[in-house]
């Protein structure tokens, strides 16, 4: 079952656990229905007025019964502005339009608190079905929805927001006397999911030889779910140049120690995902190389855990015995394994990761993931070889200061 089903599912029950509170108390004849109303407001009264239970009985009592109209109305603003949240979340997993979520939800509150108020009436001869407790419940409900479309159409406009983030392609000249002719590279990694369509069009219009994309393109909910955005800029990148992909800490959902989502292992590549990326004509490295033109294009996948952060270490014993005559490439997601690279003989390595430091003071980043505060590793060509993108996107709501998305392109040669 995809995740958007096990949410329908979740939200179903509690918004029939919610009409089942409903009707359970409507089901209450007037005496009883009166008590719990006053067992309510008796606990609000302990709560918000100061010493309630010092005062004399008959002193409590007036309060008590100061308070019971307007903690019973709250009360059924609060159960119905609840039923109208429940619903507006589930309409919102069809991709309808927030408003009319809203507008879909209200229509349902309405017809839910009309019939509670027949039913009350009916089940109890000494209950009124009355038109403003009606009208009372459906407040609740637009007070409750009404929120929530302030808080999804705010989370929209930072989406918004990241969307229109400014992009720079950079450009990079790394020697090498192993080609003939210079070797165009592009550097496209960290997309996180964001649009890509502009990703493409950079693509395009500089028209490299290869295509690299060292990680944290998606994540592993994403490709549960069966990653049609991703595969689909896999498929347009393929177009344009053979691709090699290899995957970020993302897509196995490890996160570094201290992240309170962190997941204690790495999470396999499920094989559809494999299955689809080969059939979008990129070539998926997990650990792994391939040769390919008379050069071999190596990868190493996140070595993160959630605790260590090592690369693996039978993928480096197999790099480092290739031929040194041979062109040889490398996807690393993580640029803090650069140090314990350099004895692979690479001719160009490849990283992303580190998204520039988010926020860069004096061409310098403030914070990377896995190396800390004002990391070395963020940027730019560090030892003549190994390139760092600052990443085509983010999977934060925090904004980038002084620090723009990167497409990087290399020529080597």
């Amino acid at each position: 079952m995809s995740k958007k089903n096990i949410i329908r599912c979740v939200l179903g029950v509690l918004i029939l656990l919610n009409l089942w509170m409903i009707f359970s108390f409507s089901n209450e004849s007037a005496v009883a229905s009166g008590e719990t109303s006053k067992k309510v407001t008796e606990t609000v009264a302990q709560t918000v007025v100061k010493d309630f239970d010092k005062k004399p009985p008959v002193e409590q009592n007036k309060i008590v019964t100061a308070m019971h109209p307007s903690v019973r109305t709250m009360a059924h603003m609060a159960e119905f502005g609840l039923l109208g949240i429940l619903i507006m979340l589930f309409l919102l997993t069809f991709s309808i339009q927030p408003w009319l979520c809203e507008g879909f939800s209200l229509l349902a509150v309405v017809t839910v608190a009309s019939l509670d108020e027949f039913y009350q009436h009916l089940a109890n001869a000494g209950r009124a079905a009355e038109v403003k407790d009606v009208l009372y419940d459906t407040f609740g409900a637009l007070v409750g929805c009404s929120i929530l479309l302030a808080i999804i159409l705010t989370l929209k406009a930072i989406q918004r927001k990241k969307l229109r983030a400014p992009m720079k392609t950079t450009y990079y000249q790394i020697p090498c006397d192993k080609l003939q002719k210079p070797l165009r590279i592009a550097l496209a990694c960290d997309l996180h999911d964001n649009p890509y369509r502009r990703v493409v069009d950079a693509l395009e219009q500089e028209k490299p030889d290869l295509i690299l994309i060292p990680g944290d393109l998606t994540d592993d909910e994403q490709i549960n779910d069966g990653a049609k955005d991703t595969l689909e800029f896999l498929r347009l990148c393929a177009s344009i140049a053979p691709t090699f992909y290899s995957p970020g800490n993302h897509e196995v959902k490890c996160y570094h120690k201290g992240n309170h989502f962190a997941h204690p292992t790495p999470i396999p590549i499920p094989q559809h995902y494999r299955t689809a990326v080969a059939q979008s004509g990129v070539v998926f490295l997990d650990n792994d190389l391939t040769v390919t033109d008379g050069m071999t294009v190596c990868a190493l996948s996140s070595g993160l855990n959630g605790k260590i952060n090592e690369p693996n270490a039978e993928a480096m014993k197999r790099f480092a015995a290739l031929p040194s005559n041979t062109l040889k490439l490398l996807l690393c997601h993580h640029p803090e394994y650069i140090p314990k690279l350099t004895d692979l003989g690479m001719d160009l390595v490849v990283c992303g990761h580190a998204h520039g430091g988010h926020w860069r003071i004096f061409g310098r980043g403030v914070f990377a993931p896995g190396q800390g505060l004002f990391p070395r590793y963020t940027s730019g060509v560090h030892h003549g070889n190994c390139v760092i993108s600052r990443g085509l996107g983010d999977h934060t709501s925090i904004p980038r200061i002084f620090n723009d998305n990167e497409l990087v392109i290399v020529t080597l040669g």
